[in-house]
């Protein structure tokens, strides 16, 4: 059976999805659908996750045994990359490494990362849009968030765990080496998304092509809805069943995004939520930047610190 050779692993809610419809319209390479089958992170497991709507959700599409998921591949393989884009495999890499390294030890993975503070109320805000989230408020939904990882609600409830990178970039990097954990940034995504598409391509060692990334919309958007009785449309849609499928199977993904994006107002990270995580992920995003080489965005690189050379230490 074809085996995957490449992985989008996250971050949540840091452009993952924006870029893997950009990488599909590259004749030469196939993702899975779903986008987020978990299977790296999930294997072997019965997903059990009892957050509101993830029954109706992760617990439903996630892809937990190797045959099924071996089975979202074409058997016939014309392809130069395979992969899917589960943004779980980051979040856990403790479990996903080693299962990597056994389909297969040549795997690249691909990771974009996001400031953690706008990650984690972008986050939050997308969960409301969908209407699971039951707090109005994004403080109110921290002050619960250790209690919902112990009741076993989902990662995406996870808001500031999930954007701590630094434990699961390392992981990844020393399993299957540095050269094959290639890391950018959503600051990327949204300069020059086109290029940013390109220099995964590359990464992925395929060739270029005249539509790469042509014509991707911003999608997975999250905001404040403009029309109330749109949105509680959307929402009673996601959580029945039979109606998600049948509207699923009707309509494509890039109309349904479209219809999600116009009815909601981006809206910038507030004040009190800037001040109450001031400082909250300092440390992690030292050891972020200790990883990495390269430009970094201002949000990480203000964390960068200049170590002294070998021979000043020795000193």
């Amino acid at each position: 059976m074809t085996v995957p050779n490449f992985l989008v692993a996250g971050a949540a809610r840091s452009g993952t999805t924006g870029l893997v419809e950009g990488l599909r319209t590259h004749p030469r390479v196939f993702l899975t659908s779903p986008k987020e089958p978990h299977y790296f992170a999930l294997h072997g497991t019965r997903p059990n996750f009892r957050g509101p709507g993830d029954a109706a959700t992760i617990n439903r599409v996630a892809v937990t045994d190797l045959a099924q998921y071996l089975s979202l591949y074409p058997a016939e393989d014309r392809f130069l990359a395979l992969g899917d884009g589960s943004v779980s495999t980051l979040y856990y890499a403790d479990r996903a490494t080693s299962e990597v390294l056994r389909i297969n030890p040549a795997m690249r993975v691909v990771v974009i990362l996001r400031e953690p503070v706008s990650r984690a109320y972008s986050s939050f805000m997308y969960m409301r849009a969908r209407g699971f989230e039951p707090c109005a408020d994004f403080l109110d939904a921290l002050a619960e968030e250790e209690t919902r990882r112990d009741d076993h609600w989902h990662h995406l409830w996870h808001y500031t765990a999930m954007s701590k990178y630094a434990q699961s970039l390392r992981l990844l990097r020393e399993g299957l080496g540095a050269d094959r954990v290639g890391v950018w940034f959503y600051d990327d995504l949204e300069t020059d998304y086109q290029d940013t598409v390109g220099q995964v391509l590359r990464f992925l060692q395929v060739p270029p092509h005249p539509t790469e990334g042509a014509g991707v919309p911003r999608v997975n958007v999250s905001g404040t809805p403009r029309l109330a009785p749109l949105q509680r449309g959307v929402v009673w849609a996601t959580r029945n069943d039979v109606l998600r499928r049948t509207v699923k199977h009707l309509t494509t993904f890039r109309f349904r995004e479209f219809v999600r994006r116009t009815n909601l107002r981006p809206g910038s990270v507030p004040a009190a939520v800037e001040q109450a995580l001031a400082g909250y992920f300092d440390a992690d995003l030292r050891e972020v930047c200790s990883l990495l080489d390269g430009p970094l965005p201002e949000w990480l690189s203000r964390h960068h610190i200049d170590l002294p050379a070998q021979s000043e230490r020795l000193d």
